[in-house]
């Protein structure tokens, strides 16, 4: 019988296929051309009609993004010779009065009509004011502040003060249950026998590396957990149900709240390490502030930034790494973040900032390491937020030493080759401000602290961009100290009523809207 011939790969089928092609090509370069012509008349001054503004949109819709790349990012601005830099965070409402007022200033006047946006350095940041602060833009956001400012002026925006935060696997735990001595070891080593097996035996015959956490089910006196575990260790060293070499055995324990879930954790660093063990998990009830926040990093879910620092104080003391059980999977996380940057950049922007939110320095650290490397020429700026503090391998940076978070996770930035940074608050409802000025307990760092800060990242080769609730007042003396710039919200926007998509915001009673005159 004749086999029929499919539908694919008939004549008539190939000859849409091509057609489709070569529809696809030409559609490409018109709309490709459509956008030139608009960001050329742009930035000669001209006012596109209605018009042709609606066919930028539909390329920028057909694109998903401007179809050229901008040759420079925000890296490239010389603060030296201009003037500290000016972001105004707007969602494309009012961007043409930013535009305006940047090339009607003193400073936009001086340098001439000519001026590229990277010398006039000033820039519609593409954020929403929602009420719990900035939040980001979607496609349309974009698409009308591009073509409000294609050619005219920068375009920075941030893609997200948290980080889309993803786990591993939880490490494997097994239980010691109740019951005589010698039961309930022998259950506990069939258990661990159990959760190495598959990564002792692998497709290639190499281990894989392994803790397996041991923990207790009846409250024992400590003398007798110690030696159980210590006959569990001598066990797993054994080498007969684990490679000795990357397979090790670690504690797990489950903390109370406040001061009695520090002192349940020093009771296991100190448990463990005296039956031989160098690794503790920790694993508690979440904080009433980890769970407003989604999540805080590391151990702060479970206990207060000053109590993790005693419990951190005591296991470096001890040699014993402490950590919570779930794990944060940095690879995933950077992934996250790229692919909004990604969008971003495709926008035609000239800088994306990303939060690192609710990371640890150590997290942070491997997340910033690939982003960087993804970004090697445009500005991907990592974002601090004071107002949270920061969570490192053997301390934590919170109240006083806030400043010295700043400096310890800048050194970490430069390590990998970051070039512009933003330093900000996050918690906007709580009335957080980056500088302190006077006796307002909300000021987070002093004139002095934010110089020295600022000093550091120009040494270390650092751009510092600084937000956080800025005045006018404080905007003149970021000025004074000549730093790399600034962004502002409320210091250059009026009140308005709640409209359009932002009806639906329960925590909003009224929009912040930047003006010319701001």
């Amino acid at each position: 019988m004749k086999k029929k011939r499919s539908s694919a790969s008939s004549p008539r089928a190939k000859r849409a296929k091509s057609v489709s092609r070569r529809d696809g090509l030409a559609a490409s370069d018109a709309f490709r051309k459509i956008l030139r012509d608009y960001r050329a008349a742009v930035r000669k001054g001209g006012k596109p009609d209605r018009a042709s503004r609606a066919q930028a949109l539909a390329a920028l819709h057909y694109f998903g993004g401007d179809a050229d790349r901008e040759p420079v990012s925000l890296r490239d601005y010389d603060q030296v010779r201009y003037g500290p830099f000016l972001g105004v965070s707007e969602d494309g409402v009012t961007a043409d009065d930013v535009c305006r007022a940047a090339r009607s200033s003193p400073k936009g006047r001086a340098l001439g009509a000519n001026a590229s946006p990277l010398e006039v350095g000033v820039s519609v940041d593409a954020e929403r004011l929602g009420g719990v602060g900035e939040v980001v833009v979607g496609l349309d956001e974009f698409s009308k502040i591009w073509c409000e400012c294609a050619g005219r002026s920068l375009i920075t925006t941030n893609v997200g003060s948290r980080a889309n935060v993803r786990y591993y696997l939880p490490a494997p735990v097994v239980t010691v249950p109740k019951g005589t001595h010698d039961a309930a070891l022998d259950r506990a080593k069939a258990g661990l026998a159990d959760a190495f097996a598959k990564f002792l035996k692998t497709p290639d015959g190499k281990p894989r590396p392994l803790v397996v956490f041991v923990d207790f089910a009846s409250n024992l006196p400590p003398s007798e957990q110690q030696r159980m575990l210590q006959e569990l260790v001598e066990y797993v060293a054994a080498g007969k149900i684990a490679a000795k070499e990357v397979h090790k055995l670690g504690f797990h324990a489950r903390i109370r709240a406040e001061r009695e879930g520090r002192d349940d954790a020093l009771r296991a660093i100190a448990l463990a390490r005296d039956a031989g063990i160098n690794e503790v998990a920790l694993d508690g009830t979440v904080r009433p502030e980890a769970d407003r926040a989604i999540s805080l990093p590391g151990l702060t879910n479970y206990l207060h930034p000053n109590l993790v620092r005693e419990v951190l104080k005591a296991a470096q003391h001890r040699q014993v790494l402490v950590r919570p059980l779930n794990q944060v999977d940095p690879d995933t996380v950077a992934r996250s973040i790229w692919s909004t940057l990604n969008t971003a950049r495709v926008m035609g922007l000239h800088l994306g900032k990303y939060g690192l939110f609710p990371l640890t320095l150590e997290e942070m650290e491997k997340v910033v390491g690939k982003v960087q490397r993804w970004f090697p020429h445009w500005s991907a700026a990592p974002v601090y937020y004071v107002d949270q503090g920061l969570v490192g391998p053997t301390d934590v940076y919170y109240d006083d030493e806030r400043a010295a978070g700043v400096a310890k996770w800048l050194e970490v930035m430069a390590k990998h080759e970051v070039r512009v940074v933003l330093i900000d608050t996050v918690d906007k409802s709580k009335g957080w401000k980056i500088l302190r000025t006077g006796n307002d307990e909300k000021g987070l760092l002093s004139l002095e602290e934010i110089a020295g800060l600022d000093a550091l990242g120009a040494k270390l080769g650092i751009k510092v961009l600084w937000a956080g609730s800025i005045t006018g007042p404080q905007a003149y003396e970021f000025g004074r100290l000549g730093v790399f710039g600034i962004y502002v919200t409320t210091a250059a926007s009026k009140k308005v009523a709640v409209s359009g998509t932002y009806v639906c915001d329960p925590g909003l009673a009224e929009e912040k809207q930047p003006s010319f005159a701001g």
